[in-house]
């Protein structure tokens, strides 16, 4: 998800929008004309030419508009004019346009399509990035101006938006240290450029040891393994020159199945291994000592910033507020969901113990879960994948959008794309008229980092004329030669998830960028995404689209049996990801690291100390939790859980009018949130949209915990 990195469009790494004449400027005519970033695109609808960018043009595109930026900071921090709303704020809007073009095109690659190429390239212009952001927000003289007009704010007439946009945009400065002293403002810069510099280490370090850390089978550790799974490992091991073999690549979206459907308890446990120590194998690609400088430079940080920690710093402009209240809702939630994963770590040690398991182990628990379920709902796994493909599921996706709210996905073909496999649609209103665009890079490819996210290649903005382009991406393991690609139930959420962002990106109708779409505090902007999930295993759609390669409709009997086991296992699922969530806060309170603090035995204390089952461990060990460490999230995990009270309660909004698909709801949706961005307080954005603050009840209901 996008960061508001700078206030307005300074430097948002992940906006987009035409290059201006002042990048133009910056680099010899034939250098620009060589270079595809330096001049206008000539894609349709100004989408990056990724049919004409090459790896050496990004570097010189990177100077030449950091040095416009740099130009545009400095003619607004030196205007001889009495500082107004117009010749500041929307001025800052404005700067940096040509760097946001070239950002969001590189770093939408960065994630995407990492190759040792890509990676340098980021490395060398990361620290220049942090420089500028540095230059612009501890600029004492563009912050006065700024604070000027913010004093004067009563008297000026501004609109709602643009008042937030005022006070967002001091509160940034702020933020970052421009009212700080000199002595004070030069150290808070040079922790900003270490901690961008190790962020990109963490990441880059993680991606290596993940692809190292790939399994290669034999066909009897595969014996029993689903024939989509089987066909999909064969093809991996071809494609890394081990023909006759299997692989099991050290990714979730391969691992999870894997340790699900695999009968071979020795492969379980080599496969679970190789993907729990990413990041912790004590060689080049360690991330330990990363994590401990890192942390340490955020509380120092914090310290400068007049904050008692870097998690208190995080959530002072969080809905949340204080990590004490994070950490309550946190501990409301863990703690029934800690008494169901033992006594689901009871059924499956009865189950286990059939096959002469007697000591449960964590790569014994999705499989003998799995086969719990199948006992207790007649459910088989392998069968309900079947009717999952992933062009149904899309199809889905997209019968959902068009019945809440009006929209249509029309397939582009006319648009370069960065690699294979890629594809983009038109999203257009009712009327026929044009929304934006949306990228979907679905598959997992050796290049590209863990997970699922969205970005923006263009953010929409009324001031500057721009529609949206958003990108999703994913980790689904790409099927064999000429196989359908089959995806697990949690996929297909993941799938609706991400669109969900997507909509909050294309929706959006705000003026000015820096508050357009999804540039809301974390532990809201994951609300729009999550309460989309609901709508992926709703009957009526799945009755529709969920098929076999034969056309044939899930049988009735297997979806409600799905229904059913909706809450099965959610104590695991539960505690795996809180616990995650507990120890990212409990680390950002930390003030003063110890000299020997060694993250590995802090890790497995802190979970002995929340009661976790060593069966069912974390979902992110620290080693590999690039959401903290190269992902924006750090003292901000909790949020997926803030979020899911909204989401849980706003979706029993939708139930309870009796039809899910109830217009005058969804338009109030579209209205009152997506269409908002941060134009206002996101708290007052939820109460819009259903009438009243969020309960925790309808969290624990959808978990089934209460």
């Amino acid at each position: 998800m996008r960061n508001r990195l700078l206030a307005g469009a300074a430097l948002a790494l992940l906006l987009g929008g035409p290059v201006t004449a002042v990048a133009q400027a910056q680099a010899p005519d034939a250098v620009a004309e060589a270079n595809p970033l330096l001049s206008p695109s000539p894609a349709p609808d100004g989408t990056p030419p990724y049919d004409r960018i090459r790896p050496e043009h990004y570097e010189p595109a990177f100077d030449a508009a950091i040095a416009a930026a740099h130009e545009d900071f400095r003619r607004i921090a030196e205007n001889p004019e009495p500082p107004t709303f117009a010749n500041t704020l929307e001025e800052i809007e404005r700067a940096g346009r040509p760097l946001a073009r070239v950002s969001s095109t590189f770093f939408n690659v960065a994630s995407a399509d990492a190759t040792p190429a890509i990676q340098d390239i980021q490395r060398n212009v990361t620290p220049k990035l942090a420089q500028l952001s540095n230059a612009q927000l501890l600029n004492p003289a563009l912050f006065a101006r700024i604070n000027e007009v913010w004093q004067a704010r009563e008297s000026l007439d501004l609109t709602p938006e643009e008042l937030r946009l005022l006070e967002q945009t001091r509160l940034d400065y702020v933020r970052a240290g421009a009212a700080l002293d000199e002595t004070t403002r030069a150290r808070v810069a040079q922790i900003n450029e270490e901690l961008a510099s190790l962020g990109v280490q963490f990441g880059r370090n993680l991606l290596a040891d993940q692809t190292a850390s790939a399994v290669l089978l034999v066909s009897t550790d595969v014996e029993g393994l689903p024939q989509d799974q089987r066909a999909a490992a064969a093809a991996a091991a071809t494609a890394a020159g081990h023909d006759g073999a299997f692989l099991i690549p050290a990714t979730r979206s391969a691992v999870e199945p894997f340790l699900t459907s695999a009968p071979d308890r020795a492969a379980r446990e080599r496969v679970w291994r190789a993907f729990v120590m990413r990041g912790d194998n004590d060689n080049a690609n360690d991330n330990n000592a990363l994590i401990a400088r890192m942390v340490s430079l955020r509380a120092e940080r914090a310290r400068l910033l007049g904050a008692t920690s870097h998690a208190a710093f995080q959530l002072e402009t969080a809905m949340a507020g204080t990590p004490e209240a994070a950490s309550a809702l946190l501990t409301t939630v863990i703690e029934p969901a800690l008494l169901r994963a033992r006594e689901e770590l009871q059924a499956i040690s009865a189950l286990a113990a059939r096959d002469g398991v007697t000591d449960v182990e964590p790569w014994d628990w999705r499989y003998y879960a799995d086969k719990v379920r199948a006992e207790r709902f007649a459910l088989d796994e392998a069968e309900l994948k079947s009717y999952f493909p992933l062009e149904g599921m899309v199809a889905a996706m997209f019968e959902t959008t068009n019945r809440l709210f009006g929209l249509t996905m029309h397939e582009r073909f006319d648009i370069p794309v960065y690699a294979p496999g890629v594809r983009v649609w038109e999203v257009r209103e009712a009327d026929g008229s044009k929304v934006g665009l949306y990228y979907a890079d679905w598959f997992a490819r050796p290049t590209k980092r863990p997970g699922a996210w969205m970005n923006s290649l263009r953010v929409q903005s009324g001031l500057l004329g721009e529609s949206p382009i958003v990108v999703n991406n994913q980790n689904i393991p790409p099927p064999a030669a000429g196989q359908p690609a089959l995806i697990s139930v949690n996929e297909a959420e993941t799938l609706f998830h991400e669109f969900g962002h997507a909509l909050h990106g294309l929706l959006s109708k705000a003026q000015y960028p820096g508050l357009s779409g999804t540039a809301v505090s974390r532990d809201f902007v994951e609300f729009p995404a999550q309460v989309y999930e609901h709508w992926a295993t709703e009957p009526d759609i799945l009755r529709r689209h969920a098929r076999n390669v034969a056309g044939e409709p899930i049988p009735e009997p297997l979806l409600q049996a799905l229904l059913a086991s909706r809450t099965f296992n959610q104590g695991f699922l539960t505690v795996q990801q809180l616990s995650s969530a507990v120890l990212d806060m409990r680390l950002h309170q930390v003030q003063t690291l110890p000299a020997d603090f060694n993250a590995r035995a802090w890790e497995a204390e802190q979970l002995r100390q929340l009661g976790v089952p060593e069966e069912v461990g974390m979902r992110h060990r620290l080693a590999h939790f690039s959401h903290i460490f190269d992902g924006g999230y750090s003292a901000s995990y909790y949020a997926y859980t803030w979020a899911e009270v909204m989401d849980a309660d706003g979706f029993e909004a939708f139930k309870e009018t009796g039809n899910v698909f109830d217009p005058t709801l969804a338009s109030r949706l579209r209205a009152e949130v997506l269409e908002r961005g941060n134009t206002r307080d996101p708290a007052e954005s939820y109460v819009a949209f259903r009438g009243r603050p969020p309960t925790a009840n309808a969290l624990l209901r959808n978990r089934g915990l209460r």
